[in-house]
């Protein structure tokens, strides 16, 4: 593969915007004594954790999206740990956020300069999987599983409470931090 080549799909929730962090916020205020964290959110159906239906958790997301200045990134120097990830190809931003998000979460990547080729939105985790990209750094694992059931391509999955019981994939590689990318990219384009 060479290394001009590789088309990058980079998620965005999860993986560069901490939002469970600002849901917990939103969730906590409305619930007087409730002082949930995103390590309690161990599977990937948050809103039965929260006790909440599947609708309101999605609608306290977009909600976490339109107050997108309280979102904190990942991690920290992440702008220039993306922008290191660019020299292996082309990166976009391939996410499931909802339509009404999108110019939040634009913004957001602007505001913490995080460097990106294209943005695209998807309808779901299968039409994500079928996109045609070499390597995918998403927090889910179904799309992890969806990556590894294809003949070619690679995942990253960022490791993150919901994903940390995910079995072991052919061509996923586990990774708990941003620095783990770079080594792992140069294998795989070599």
């Amino acid at each position: 593969m060479s290394l001009q080549a590789i088309r990058i799909a980079l998620d965005l929730d999860g993986v560069l915007a901490d939002t469970m962090q600002t849901f917990c916020t939103l969730l906590n205020a409305r619930r007087p004594g409730l002082r949930l964290t995103p390590e309690v959110f161990n599977r990937w159906n948050a809103w039965e954790i929260a006790n909440i239906t599947k609708q309101d958790f999605l609608r306290m997301l977009d909600e976490a999206w339109f107050n997108w200045k309280d979102i904190p990134p990942m991690e920290k120097d992440l702008a220039a740990k993306v922008s290191n990830l660019a020299r292996f190809g082309r990166v976009d931003i391939v996410t499931g956020r909802s339509e009404v998000t999108v110019p939040f979460a634009k913004e957001w990547l602007r505001s913490n300069s995080i460097p990106y080729d294209r943005f695209l939105r998807t309808s779901s985790t299968k039409a994500k999987a079928e996109l045609d990209y070499d390597v995918f750094i998403d927090d889910s694992d179904q799309l992890m599983m969806l990556v590894a059931s294809k003949l070619f391509g690679f995942g990253f999955l960022y490791e993150q409470p919901w994903n940390k019981q995910a079995k072991n994939m052919p061509r996923i590689f586990k990774i708990s931090k941003w620095d783990q990318i770079p080594p792992l990219m140069e294998n795989i384009s070599g």
